[in-house]
């Protein structure tokens, strides 16, 4: 029997033994207050809607195959539950859960991109962007500054900050500061430039504010992702204009 498959912007919790085709865009392992590792995920269909998913790895074992990011699946019998968490990957109201009764298996693509939601640069300094959830942002690098130390208060001991700027081709500037591995990361692929100008993309960042204003863009530690001059169309068009 071929199962009919559901766009994700039209689940919703009537659906009995829904399935879907989507792609994995992003993929992380965190583990459980019961000590279980689990895969949280942000899946997108041939539409570009997104939403995020979570996978415990002794699923993804009894399934025999490997969820890897780029590739496409189809996904069955999964639970559909209410998202929540106060940062969110998705504006999807919905949550994937797959369980002992999900099929996933491997599948074609059906379009090809690079799935990214870029945010404008006004919209996120007026104030228009929801806090809740990550945006994604392009441009160019300015104002880095030093790998600075300083007392993590949450998680205890010594970690690392980096602040810089992005500016779009109009100039306007959006602050950002990378906090913890992400700045040691970017801290290098900074110094490992040899261009006069770095254009960059920020993935899954979320938006820092401060008395009702916007303050300025922070990763999501284990989360958001930092790419240097990726081949996308945005990049390459902002290059033959700057």
């Amino acid at each position: 029997m071929v199962s009919v498959q559901t766009l994700l912007g039209d689940l919703n919790l009537d659906i009995r033994e829904p399935a879907v085709c989507v792609t994995l865009i992003s993929k992380w392992v965190t583990i459980t207050g019961t000590m279980l590792k689990k895969s949280a995920m942000v899946l997108v269909d041939q539409k570009g809607t997104t939403i995020e998913g979570t996978l415990y790895e002794e699923l993804e074992a009894s399934n025999q195959i490997t969820m890897d990011e780029g590739d496409w699946f189809e996904i069955r019998n999964f639970k559909l539950i209410h998202a929540s968490g106060l940062i969110r990957l998705s504006t999807n109201r919905y949550h994937i859960e797959m369980t002992n009764s999900s099929i996933i298996s491997k599948t074609q693509p059906k379009m090809f991109g690079n799935y990214y939601c870029f945010a404008h640069f006004l919209n996120v300094l007026r104030g228009l962007s929801h806090p809740m959830y990550s945006i994604d942002l392009y441009g160019a690098l300015v104002g880095v500054g030093e790998l600075q130390e300083y007392e993590d208060d949450i998680n205890g001991g010594i970690s690392h900050k980096i602040n810089f700027s992005l500016i779009n081709i109009g100039f306007d500037e959006i602050k950002c500061v990378a906090y913890g591995d992400m700045a040691i990361e970017f801290y290098h692929l900074w110094n490992s430039t040899v261009s006069s100008v770095v254009l960059c993309v920020l993935n899954f960042w979320q938006i820092e504010r401060a008395e009702g204003r916007f303050k300025h863009m922070r990763n999501i530690e284990g989360f958001s992702k930092i790419l240097i001059e990726p081949e996308i169309t945005e990049i390459q068009a902002f290059r033959m204009r700057y």
